[in-house]
């Protein structure tokens, strides 16, 4: 017993030993301000390499195949043009995400590199903007980036559908990037008054910018308008009078948000399903479900921060409670506009989870860290993140290119089928995972067409 006793304390007595020398490190760090902005580079660069390499594994599938082509024609896009074309087809026969598809259209059309060199810039930006809607005007936080991207990592519930799948990314990431940019002004103003140029440009390019991200996605959209709504109370609050430009942007957000949902291909696919008051009783059960069994660990995490901020807080509590509480209260909100959908996939959460991100960044960011009990708290969630990430990296690269070589190997096969005559090409479903979207029950006609003979995707025994 007295060893057991002594081996304890000799590994408790080398963990703590080895806290100190960290926190002396980062101490150092934190003083040198070339030391700090080299750290900042090496963080970044391994954030950009990591989802770079991804991207680059990731090959075609499902819709992708979908959006090789002109909506509602078998003519494959070839131009600008020819995505404008497909964008008018869809909005009048499908649905009315066309800034969305418009935006994976011209991924696909584009070279495989410079897409995925693009699609990971504007996951950084996408980091960024979370990162500033948190600090606002605040001084910079390393371990803030780093919580961001291990949250964005692990609580994201499919992070391959929503940021390396192309289709899903630019219905998820470029749309949830381009809300967040159109609320950046919201969040930095602080009753300042701009200059005259700032006043004449400022409302043009909110309410431009507006109508894009209004015209993006369903849910998080409308989320992005309520935020605006509570942005304006929250100025009220302090006395603050609302801008020329912040009205403008509403406007814009208002328009484009209309655009979208009142497409005619919504109203068309509308009428395939009933809405009475079982189904908006099943809906509301099903959201509730889909909310917390995809982010209930997000959601615990932020109870404790709550909990955290209450008692270790800095700076004016009240002013930090209401931010974080516009950005949560946006999340649910999120969650619950889907009533109005017969579905709730998992990506629909992307823009929940980001919003939970910022809400609960917001306090963390806030929290008294003189206090030992939270640096070492901090810097033990780091560690265990960043170790968790490395083998967790290794599991998504590893299927990811499992099903590359899935899909070379197929197309050797079809090669071969199409000049042997073959009147079909017979391949097993793949059903897809975390890091990597699978194929759906249209994936069969969308490849027949792109590779020009029939293809049978046939389940797993």
């Amino acid at each position: 017993m007295n060893i057991q006793s002594n081996t304890f304390e000799r590994v408790l007595t080398s963990v703590k030993g080895l806290y100190v020398k960290t926190e002396g490190v980062i101490d150092r760090i934190g003083d040198n301000k070339l030391k700090r902005s080299l750290l900042w580079i090496l963080t970044v660069f391994l954030c950009f390499s990591s989802i770079l390499f991804l991207n680059i594994l990731t090959p075609l599938i499902s819709d992708d195949f979908a959006y090789l082509f002109i909506y509602g024609e078998n003519v494959r896009v070839a131009s600008v043009g020819d995505i404008v074309r497909s964008q008018i087809n869809h909005y009048y026969q499908w649905g009315g995400r066309s800034v969305a598809h418009f935006i994976a259209q011209v991924l696909l059309l584009l070279p495989a590199y410079f897409a995925d060199l693009l699609n990971t810039l504007v996951y950084l930006g996408y980091v960024f903007l979370i990162y500033f809607h948190i600090t606002g005007r605040g001084k910079g936080s390393l371990s803030l980036f780093i919580f961001i991207n291990i949250a964005i990592w692990f609580m994201q519930p499919v992070f391959g559908d929503t940021v390396l799948w192309l289709t899903g990314s630019a219905n998820y990431l470029w749309c949830t990037f381009l809300i967040l940019l159109f609320l950046i002004p919201y969040r930095f103003y602080k009753g300042n008054r701009l200059n005259i140029t700032g006043q004449i440009l400022a409302p043009t390019g909110l309410f431009l910018l507006g109508i894009i991200a209004g015209w993006t996605n369903e849910n998080t959209a409308g989320a992005m308008i309520l935020i605006v709504v509570f942005f304006f109370i929250y100025y009220r609050s302090y006395t603050w009078k609302i801008p020329g430009w912040a009205i403008a942007g509403l406007l814009g957000a208002i328009i484009g948000y209309a655009v979208m949902i009142l497409a005619p291909g919504n109203f068309e696919r509308a009428g395939e399903s009933a809405f009475g008051l079982p189904v908006i009783a099943y809906r509301l059960f099903n959201c509730t479900l889909t909310f917390f069994f995809y982010s209930g660990t997000l959601i615990l995490s932020c109870l404790v921060i709550y909990i955290l901020y209450y008692r270790f807080p800095v700076g004016e509590r009240k002013d930090k409670l209401k931010l974080s509480i516009i950005y949560s209260i946006a999340a649910i909100a999120a969650v619950y506009a889907m009533l109005f959908s017969p579905t709730f996939p998992r990506r629909a959460l992307f823009g929940v989870v980001t919003f939970l991100i910022i809400g609960a960044g917001i306090l963390y960011y806030n929290l008294d860290f003189s206090q030992k009990f939270l640096r070492q708290i901090r810097l033990s969630i780091i560690a265990i993140g960043f170790i968790s990430f490395i083998f967790t990296f290794y599991l998504a690269a590893k299927d990811i290119n499992i099903f590359r070589n899935i899909m070379k190997e197929r197309e050797v096969r079809i090669e071969l089928a199409k000049r042997q005559g073959a009147a079909f090409c017979e391949f097993e479903r793949y059903e897809g995972s975390t890091y990597i979207h699978g194929e759906d029950p249209f994936s069969e006609e969308l490849m027949t067409r792109h590779y020009g003979i029939k293809i049978r995707l046939k389940g797993r025994d």
